[in-house]
């Protein structure tokens, strides 16, 4: 008993040792089954429950001592695929070459190739996951580093429910300056701004601009919502441009009166928390990999031509569609939102605070460290503060936000510009 204790063991040391990687061979497994049967007389339910096999293979192979393991069952020939024909190899492997010879294209993957297949093809394309198989069999895709996966800070309560599940408009788009970029052998800066939906209908849309000011922002705003749609929230960080003044209490810059007066919500995102504009830093890091490192040019009317092929094959590769016109805003609200993270008060001690608008704005010191959103209804001109909770919003304080009287008479100034405030 002791021997046949020993070699049971010995067996699945055996199995264990050369069939715990990637490459668990099939006949390797049908000789363990079958040796563990006829040899070590193990019982069909114990082979099944120790080598976490199924039942019916266990009796497949059992059928006798003396039983070929060998022998290929798949009905098919070996080397080749199961369902697909060697054209089909073939028609992957032409179009993945026509799009990375294509100076107009930038994307090649399975989702590229699919795309180029049904323009190009009557019958329809193999799963996505097929043409990744089959362009990972042929040598043909990226080896994707691996990294460590980062989600948003869930337990300090960031409103990710909120910001994107429709509280504060249907459609949320999110815009970005690119970090500057340098010609070869210029010393003389190249400034890009970057709009990005992570919805369907999916889109990113570059463009270069000759300054970081509010006047080119909004020029571009302009071109971007006429060429494609009118959000109904624009996520932007905290850069001058967008916030406006560095120093002004409560205050509204041109870029929000802007947004305002095209019936867009401005939400400005947390201060140095870049997850908190996940969407457009992921799409400025395709602008980076797929196009400015991937392309050389000699000059700057080059970049802006292969911006436009970039442009372009960025909207065949996410198959963006402009969507329905939709009601006019009739009861568009003024509001500005700000994301902010509640840190310890260095004015007040013992208490938290956001800063909004260049004001203090103080909550109780158990939510330091906890993500919030912080509504401004201008038309109120009330700030209140939310937690949101279970993906809902829980009200924390609501205080008089008066807009600055400088922003007031520029407001007056201004006509019908925001009549609504």
């Amino acid at each position: 008993m002791d021997e046949k204790r020993c070699l049971d063991c010995a067996l699945l040391h055996n199995l264990s040792s050369e069939l715990s990687n990637d490459e668990k061979k099939l006949i390797q497994y049908r000789f363990y089954v079958n040796r563990l049967c006829f040899e070590s007389g193990w019982s069909k339910n114990r082979i099944t429950r120790e080598l976490g096999v199924s039942k019916h293979f266990v009796i497949k192979w059992t059928q006798s001592p003396d039983q070929d393991v060998t022998v290929d069952l798949r009905g098919w020939p070996k080397g080749h695929r199961r369902k697909w024909v060697d054209q089909t190899e073939q028609r992957i492997a032409s179009i993945y070459k026509e799009l990375i010879e294509a100076p107009s294209e930038f994307f090649a993957g399975a989702t590229a190739v699919s795309h180029r297949w049904s323009q190009q093809h009557s019958d329809s394309p193999p799963p996505l996951r097929t043409i990744g198989q089959i362009m990972k069999d042929l040598n043909l895709s990226e080896q994707k580093k691996k990294g460590r996966l980062k989600g948003a800070a869930q337990y300090l309560r960031y409103p990710e429910k909120t910001v994107y599940g429709g509280y504060l408009g249907d459609r949320v788009m999110e815009a970005d300056f690119i970090e500057r970029r340098y010609l070869k052998g210029s010393g003389t800066p190249l400034h890009f701004v970057g709009f990005s939906a992570k919805k369907a209908p999916k889109l990113r849309y570059f463009k270069r601009i000759e300054a970081l000011t509010a006047d080119h922002f909004i020029q571009i705003c302009d071109h971007f919502f006429d060429q494609f749609e009118t959000p109904d929230v624009l996520k932007m960080d905290n850069a001058s441009t967008f916030i406006g003044s560095l120093s002004g209490k409560r205050t509204l810059s041109r870029t929000m009166i802007y947004l305002l007066s095209r019936k867009v919500i401005p939400v400005l995102s947390v201060p140095r928390r870049p997850f908190t504009q996940a969407s457009i830093e992921g799409n400025n890091s395709v602008f980076s990999r797929y196009f400015w490192k991937r392309r050389t040019f000699e000059n700057v009317a080059e970049v802006d031509r292969q911006l436009e092929w970039f442009n372009a094959s960025s909207l065949r590769y996410t198959d963006y569609k402009r969507p329905n016109e939709t009601d006019p805003k009739e009861t568009f609200v003024p509001r500005v939102y700000f994301l902010r993270q509640v840190r310890e008060s260095e004015t007040a001690p013992g208490q938290g605070f956001i800063g909004v608008a260049n004001e203090e704005v103080l909550l109780p010191a158990f939510w330091i460290n906890f993500f919030v959103l912080a509504e401004w209804n201008l038309k109120t001109q009330r700030l209140t503060v939310f937690i949101e909770q279970d993906q809902k919003l829980n009200k924390l304080s609501e205080i008089k936000f008066s807009i600055n009287n400088t922003t007031q008479k520029k407001l007056k100034q201004g006509g019908a510009l925001l009549s609504c405030i």
